[in-house]
């Protein structure tokens, strides 16, 4: 083939061809066209277009190569630093570093020869559930191991070891959640004040989803009151007998949620009083609005700072999983790990319940054939399970929103996104299944007060929380530690949250679109 133009592309074509067919990653593929269509023009510059190269491509033991030949004096294209030439030789030895792929040059036999190769693509293995699986399992087979010890070696690996280590890696987790969750909530409230330039929509939105929130902690409740019979009801006539001891304990919680002074809250880990304080402070900067404009600012820069060390200590979640598992194995008996069934049925008829009954609200009140709304919604929600995530859906909710449902597209962008970061209702049902999950397994009963701060914790810890298995366990950690359950409860039910991640994204999807479909025909 001669030096040409047209020989060249089509020589590039080829390479790209040939790459696309043995699976060559995308980005090793571009570097490597690059190099080798910027060595042939140098070769076209040097040697001239009449010139001939030959051109091979082959698998050399599995690897892709590609060889080209070319006679003639030596010269070395890749370390050729004329000015010009548009890459420096600096910049075409930069394109050769990385491990994947490579181009080399040699001089043998009177042919300039260049070299290229790459490795095939390796597909990662997906595994369910990721690192928790992982250290789920890994745990399980340690406490086999474990489990062949003495009696009383398995107590000084638990108290000696695992014990103060766990307590240790939660304190760092609760640590650095209990200002995320402060800021978390001032910088809400504080956003607040841009979403009301929408005027009554936003604050009719916000009302809806506080009103969604109660409801499905209400749901939540007399579901899990099923599977874990775990409530104190019994009252004896306190309220008609004038001895309201229950009464005084609600209010003496509800005076409680206010500190005595601004430090202790946080030196204390009491996170009913750090809401309190978010919601007030919040409320505050919304109020003086520009006037302390550089108080806002400071507060997003913090909300950042914040999420960058919540990520960094996420880090070691999966070592408290293993901790947790582990430790759970050797203390308690099969029966009691076994009992995360539970937690996981409880949370697929809460998912399918609320789901159906916001369906049927939008049948009833506008005519909606629920066969057809879910026709619709489909592809979004296939991509809500395939990626269990909602968040990866919500492109695809907020374009099927528009232009299958009909809906304005102002209120879509505007709903959607706030909706997904201030209206999470799965992970609101996650979280009141695993407090009532938690009371068995600590042989608690749930008294009234602590209903109310179930509720109260679980919406606000649900909005803070981050996303991924690190968010929920750490905000897990600090409501079970609110209410003085057993900490240990946690391992098993990440187990749980393994087997309803997807089934959430989907709930979570279809909740968010019937209540959207509600609020968009009154809005109109």
């Amino acid at each position: 083939m001669k030096l040409s133009n047209k020989n060249i592309d089509a020589a590039i074509a080829t390479v790209e061809k040939f790459f696309d067919a043995v699976k060559v990653p995308k980005k090793d593929k571009l570097k490597l066209c690059l190099i080798l269509e910027e060595s042939l023009l140098r070769y076209q510059e040097k040697f001239g277009e009449d010139y001939e190269f030959k051109f091979f491509v082959r698998k050399w033991f599995g690897t892709p190569k590609i060889l080209i030949k070319i006679k003639g004096t030596p010269y070395n294209p890749l370390e050729d630093d004329s000015e010009e030439n548009i890459f420096s030789a600096n910049v075409m030895q930069n394109l050769l570093n990385y491990e994947q792929a490579g181009v080399v040059y040699s001089y043998e036999n009177g042919c300039n020869e260049i070299n290229a190769f790459a490795a095939k693509e390796i597909k990662k293995l997906k595994i369910p559930g990721g690192s928790v699986t992982i250290s789920i399992l890994l745990a399980i087979f340690t406490a086999l191991l474990a489990d062949n010890f003495s009696e009383p070696t398995q107590k000084i690996i638990i108290e000696s070891f695992v014990t103060p280590l766990l307590n240790s890696l939660f304190g760092a987790i609760i640590a650095v959640n209990t200002p995320l969750i402060f800021i978390s909530i001032v910088a809400s409230i504080s956003a607040i004040e841009n979403v009301t330039v929408l005027h009554e929509l936003g604050a009719k939105t916000l009302k809806r989803f506080l009103a969604i929130l109660i409801f499905i902690a209400v749901v939540s409740i007399l579901v899990c009151s099923i599977f874990f019979p775990v409530i104190n009801f019994d009252f004896q006539g306190q309220f008609l007998q004038g001895n309201s001891i229950e009464l005084q304990k609600i209010f003496a919680l509800i005076l409680s949620i206010i500190p005595q002074n601004i430090i202790e809250p946080f030196y204390d880990g009491k996170v009913l009083q750090i809401v309190f304080m978010a919601l007030l402070t919040g409320i505050c900067i919304t109020i003086l609005g520009d006037r302390i404009s550089e108080i806002k600012k400071l507060i997003i820069n913090a909300q950042q700072i914040i999420f960058e060390l919540v990520q960094i200590i996420f880090k070691i979640i999966p070592a408290i999983i293993f901790l947790c598992i582990f430790k759970t194995i050797l203390l308690y008996s099969i029966s009691e790990i076994l009992s995360v069934w539970k937690v996981i049925a409880a949370e697929y008829v809460l998912f399918i319940f609320v789901s159906l009954i916001m369906l049927l609200k939008i049948s009833i009140q506008h005519g909606v054939k629920i066969s057809d709304f879910l026709k619709k919604i489909y592809p979004a929600v296939l991509i809500s399970f395939t990626t269990g995530s909602g968040a990866a859906a919500m492109p695809k909710n907020i374009d099927i929103c528009k232009k299958e449902l009909k809906m304005s597209p102002l209120l879509c962008d505007f709903y959607i996104p706030l909706s997904h970061a201030l209206c999470p209702a799965t992970m609101l049902i996650g979280f009141v299944t695993c407090a009532f999950f938690a009371a068995e397994f600590s042989g608690a009963q749930i008294t009234i007060p602590q209903l109310f701060i179930i509720v109260f914790l679980s919406i606000q810890l649900a909005i803070s929380a981050s996303s991924g298995s690190g968010g929920t366990l750490a905000m897990l950690g600090l409501l079970l530690t609110q209410l003085e359950f057993s900490l240990d409860a946690i391992g098993t039910m990440m187990i749980a949250d393994i087997f309803v991640v997807n089934a959430s994204g989907i709930a979570a999807l279809i909740i968010r679109d019937c209540d959207l479909y509600d609020f968009a025909q009154k809005v109109n």
